[in-house]
């Protein structure tokens, strides 16, 4: 029984070196003027894949099989794009 007296143990702080490095140089490469424009046109790729295709949301979970869902999705909006281009 814990009569008071006894202090809990105080929690550490620990930071994961490896980790704020690999962090730092990504956001380096991202504020890099090509980093810019990858982003940008990810923005742009992911906001037709929602306002086109009406996918949201992903319903699978899994790396396997959320690289399958994303892939189908990714081909479909190249799909549309391709049709509206030759039509």
């Amino acid at each position: 029984m814990n009569t008071g007296s006894e202090s809990a143990p105080q929690k550490g702080l620990y930071m994961n070196e490896g980790y704020q490095h690999l962090k730092n140089k990504e956001c380096q490469a991202l504020l890099s003027p090509q980093g810019r424009q990858i982003f940008a046109q990810r923005k742009i790729v992911f906001g037709q894949i929602k306002a086109c295709l009406g996918y949201k949301r992903g319903n699978l979970r899994g790396m396997r099989q959320v690289r399958i869902d994303m892939g189908l999705v990714l081909m479909a909006n190249k799909l549309l794009k391709y049709n509206k281009r030759t039509t």
